[in-house]
């Protein structure tokens, strides 16, 4: 349990340094180009759901779900991300754009906790 936590924590890690420089490509139009700004601004919102909502929901579906194929492991985790989407789309914020960012998010730590399963399982071989 305490290295799935870790490494849920990593990929939550991994993912909002790797989200910082990846938003603003999404953001291109309306700021009129790359702005690491618009990361740090995504970023305030995103950092703190990642690491409080998506760790937990990401640890919850891995150890409700231990036979669930990768694709519906991920379905999962995008469903909880929409979700969560939605109480941001309630606060006032645009329900496609926080849409994208979750979409991109999920993704990104998705496949940086499954890397790190991989090789976690591959060193105890």
């Amino acid at each position: 349990m305490i290295e799935m936590i870790s490494r849920k924590l990593y990929a939550a890690f991994l993912t909002s340094v790797i989200g910082f420089f990846i938003i603003p490509f999404f953001f291109y139009e309306f700021f009129g180009g790359y702005s690491l700004g618009t990361g740090l601004v995504v970023s305030i919102w995103t950092v703190p759901t990642l690491f409080i909502g998506g760790v937990l929901s990401s640890i919850a579906i891995e150890y409700h779900g231990e036979n669930l194929s990768i694709w519906l492991s991920y379905l999962t985790h995008l469903g909880c991300a929409f979700i969560c989407s939605l109480l941001f789309s309630i606060l006032g914020f645009d329900l496609i754009n926080t849409a994208l960012i979750a979409f991109i998010y999920v993704t990104i730590f998705f496949i940086a906790d499954l890397i790190t399963k991989y090789y976690e399982e591959r060193a105890k071989n």
